[in-house]
């Protein structure tokens, strides 16, 4: 039977004697620097605009989509949402009544799903577990600040367009959002990569790179690894360390839902309105610089449950201070103190490509999990803020503690249970020598221990 076009996309055989150091030799580390650097360019500022967009993700359709991900061009399946998005949020500002907006609204949820998980699948497939997590938190960064300043431009344009052209000013911002994305689309569809093996604007040398860069990583000798989406589904589904990271993010995602009311917490303070969206500000680019700080220092030393922990705690003891004072000084400090809990973000969502590395089918289902299912927060998480418990609102701190405590729980859980996967595999190792064989060798220990969780036997997962 013909393969079907577009089946491994973004694979390319690799030959399991390839040895990159002997290929590139002392040029090894510039050269990567520098398809690094080329890839920054065309990626970064483009994804980060993107999410600036498609900030909101919604649950429905991330796996789904994520599952045909591997099977589709980035550079048309990502306009493709973008182009959709923004036809749904134009026609929202035709809306009429009530339940029109719902419907619409419901609809916008479908075309903003794949945006988040698939951009954190095509990060997957170009960056090593050093480079991942501090591009993950640029990325998220990108919406931090789209939260910092967007209610300035939205109160500019609710204050200066309404009753522009006989309309209403919240059908400008509907229609404005909308004008502005299709331009983009256009220019996303030529600049955004495809996957390594394909991608058109690196060099034949340069694509070789980028493939056996990614491949060496996980061990991967070659594109027989890889799966089909269900299968990929199946390996996801039957791992345990993808129901602990959905469990951590949750954690963090309930904790972190207090962004929902933050302008309400700084009104909390006493300013009016113009000053209460200026001091809003500066807590969400705290946020967007302690995150990318943390993520790049968590790649460099390639650990990443201590810089999962941490920002919890500082977190924490921000909830508590805003559940106890009234002292402005002291609650507006607490603002910044709180939104260390995104510190976490980028180590957690970097953790999934290194604890499911392989295939690259499981990769993409486990991103969209643990992206999808994480969001249930915002249903629970937005009865946490009754008006009745304002200002303090000490119920919803201890919530808020309560989770961020359950995130380190499970980061520990995971953290002890990976460094027991690398023992086993460690074992396994020893006694193959012991007897004379090689963990490469189908039957081996090692081989069959590697095999339970789909990974390489010299393969070690990040602690």
């Amino acid at each position: 039977m013909a393969e079907q076009p577009g089946k491994h996309l973004h694979l390319q055989t690799v030959d399991a004697d390839v040895n990159l150091e002997d290929m590139y030799g002392e040029d090894r580390k510039e050269r990567e620097k520098a398809l690094v650097r080329k890839v920054d360019i065309r990626m970064m500022p483009l994804m980060m605009l993107l999410c600036n967009i498609f900030f909101v993700g919604y649950i429905l359709t991330q796996v789904p989509t994520n599952m045909i991900l591997n099977k589709i061009r980035p550079s048309l399946f990502l306009p493709t949402i973008m182009v959709a998005w923004a036809t749904v949020s134009g026609a929202t500002a035709a809306a009429q009544n009530y339940s029109g907006l719902v419907v619409l609204r419901f609809v916008l949820g479908f075309v903003e799903a794949p945006f988040f998980p698939g951009a954190l699948y095509l990060f997957s497939s170009w960056y090593t577990r050093t480079e991942l997590a501090k591009r993950i938190s640029i990325l998220y960064a990108a919406g931090q600040m789209a939260g910092a300043f967007g209610g300035l431009l939205g109160s500019a344009i609710m204050d200066g367009m309404d009753g522009k052209a006989g309309l209403p000013a919240w059908r400008w911002l509907f229609l404005l959002e909308a004008v502005i994305v299709y331009p983009v689309a256009v220019i996303t569809m030529f600049i955004v990569p495809d996957y390594p093996a394909t991608t058109k604007f690196l060099t034949e040398d340069e694509r070789k790179l980028a493939v056996l860069r990614i491949a060496e990583e996980a061990n991967q000798e070659d594109n027989r690894a890889e799966a089909g989406a269900w299968e990929g589904f199946r390996m996801a589904f039957g791992d345990p360390t993808l129901y602990i990271i959905w469990a951590m993010q949750l954690g963090l995602n309930t904790a972190a839902a207090f962004i929902n009311f933050f302008p309400t917490i700084v009104a909390s303070l006493g300013y009016n309105r113009s000053n209460t969206l200026l001091l809003s500000a500066p807590p969400y680019v705290f946020a967007a610089i302690l995150g990318i700080a943390n993520s790049t220092h968590s790649d460099k030393k390639k650990e990443r449950w201590l810089h999962v922990v941490w920002p919890q705690i500082f977190c924490s003891i921000g909830f508590i201070i805003s559940a106890t004072t009234m002292n402005v000084a002291a609650r507006y400090i607490a603002t910044f103190m709180m939104m260390s809990v995104y510190g976490s973000f980028g180590c957690i969502l970097s953790w999934v490509s290194t604890c499911l590395p392989r295939p690259p089918a499981k990769r993409a289902v486990a991103y969209a999990v643990v992206n999808a299912g994480s969001n249930l927060a915002s249903i629970y998480a937005s009865y946490f803020y009754p008006k009745s418990q304002g200002p303090k609102y000490w119920q919803a701190n201890v919530a808020n503690v309560a989770f961020s405590m359950a995130c380190i729980a499970m980061a520990t859980v995971l953290r002890f249970y990976l460094g027991w996967r690398n023992r086993q595999l460690d074992k396994a190792a020893e006694e193959d020598v012991a007897a004379g064989n090689s963990g490469a060798v189908e039957g081996s220990k090692a081989a069959i221990v590697a095999a339970r969780w789909q990974c390489d036997p010299e393969y070690r997962f990040t602690l």
